[in-house]
């Protein structure tokens, strides 16, 4: 998407910049059954209002929702949620039937960056923090610290919760500063088939099995 920043009182335009999923990467297991994927790139809702977005990006299930719970953020023209003097709350909720192994979280922000240990996944069991991986970063606007300066920051968080029973869980993060600008996120999840899933796996298999010892013996 593009993102247009606004400075000062937001009575001008600084510059508008391509930033969107980039540096964004595919998980293994994205496509693979019992694979589910969300992705959000244009919002629509700035502040909470008990919905928040649903994923837009093509491929995308209807297996969660972002909310940002600041009540002074805006939505740009960019479809970008900014916050010119305040610092975003961001939360991601996920709900689904079957319990999940593998959780993976991706973000992209514009001008200031967020509170990166500040992410957290939470469940009914507990709260895990997660190693970021630092995808992208492109800067722009001058050196740091200059009027209308920042960097598009494109970053990774996996979790492995097998196991913990979290079939439905928020993951939380927050802005480090004001003027964040949240462009993108994606949500891969890998989930353990429930018991019934794994009857059909095992009885296909005995199935396989059956018929080629049939055929051997014919």
């Amino acid at each position: 998407m593009n993102f247009v920043m606004v400075v000062g009182l937001g009575l001008g335009l600084a510059s508008s910049l391509s930033a969107g999923t980039n540096g964004f990467v595919v998980p293994s297991f994205r496509g693979t059954p019992n694979a589910q994927f969300a992705g959000w790139e244009s919002f629509t809702v700035a502040t909470d209002n008990g919905v928040g977005n649903s994923p837009d990006l093509p491929g995308s299930g209807a297996i969660g929702a972002l909310i940002q719970r600041e009540p002074h953020a805006v939505v740009l023209g960019s479809g970008n949620i900014y916050n010119q003097d305040f610092k975003s709350e961001f939360e991601v909720r996920y709900s689904a039937s079957e319990n999940p192994s593998l959780v993976v979280l991706q973000v992209r922000t514009a001008g200031n960056e967020l509170a990166y240990d500040s992410v957290k996944l939470t469940y009914a069991g507990g709260s895990e923090s997660a190693t970021r991986t630092e995808l992208d970063r492109v800067s722009f606007g001058g050196p740091p610290g200059a009027p209308g300066s920042g960097a598009f920051v494109s970053s990774k968080w996996e979790w492995d919760v097998t196991g913990k029973n979290a079939g439905n869980f928020s993951i939380l993060f927050n802005a480090a500063d004001v003027s964040v600008s949240l462009d993108s996120l994606t949500l891969d999840v890998q989930s353990v088939p429930e018991p019934s899933g794994w009857a059909l796996v095992l009885g296909g298999i005995g199935v396989l099995g059956w018929t080629a010892r049939r055929r051997g013996s014919c």
